[in-house]
């Protein structure tokens, strides 16, 4: 065998090899997809905005302006403002969502929420948001004429 044929032939056997390398590996990244960071705690049901259901969690009702804000209203008619970081896809159109609740946690330790088609989306930060008081009615001007 001359020295071009000898060549050729280890030139194939390691593009072979390269080709076995990549298959396998591009084999592994699709039968493994990646995991999403999920807090610990139990996960509610998936509740719809206002229903009776999720009294039992400590809320009223939510809403979602965007994908990176959920406002959640409390029994005791706090509001809170979760922001997520990166956004979570999906959110402002969810018609349900389900929350992460740490065992034993109240309403202000809740950890994020899970979306119907089970995207986790953890919180950055979920703040309980101060209200002031409603300004007291007194008569109005036109009650003074």
């Amino acid at each position: 065998m001359t020295n071009s044929a000898r060549c050729r032939l280890r030139w194939l056997n390691w593009l072979g090899r390269l080709g076995c390398l990549i298959t396998l590996t591009l084999g592994a990244c699709a039968a493994a997809p990646p995991k999403q960071a999920t807090a610990p705690g139990k996960v509610t049901p998936q509740m719809r905005s206002g229903s009776p259901e999720l009294r039992a969690y400590q809320v009223t009702d939510w809403i979602a302006p965007d994908d990176r804000t959920l406002v959640v209203n409390g029994v005791d008619r706090s509001l809170f403002e979760a922001r997520f970081r990166g956004g979570c896809a999906g959110l402002r159109l969810a018609n349900s969502i389900a929350f992460i609740i740490p065992t034993g946690a109240a309403l202000n330790d809740y950890s994020g929420i899970v979306l119907p088609e089970g995207t986790h989306c953890p919180f950055a930060s979920f703040t309980r948001l101060v209200t002031s008081p409603a300004p007291a009615r007194g008569p109005s001007a036109s009650e003074n004429r």
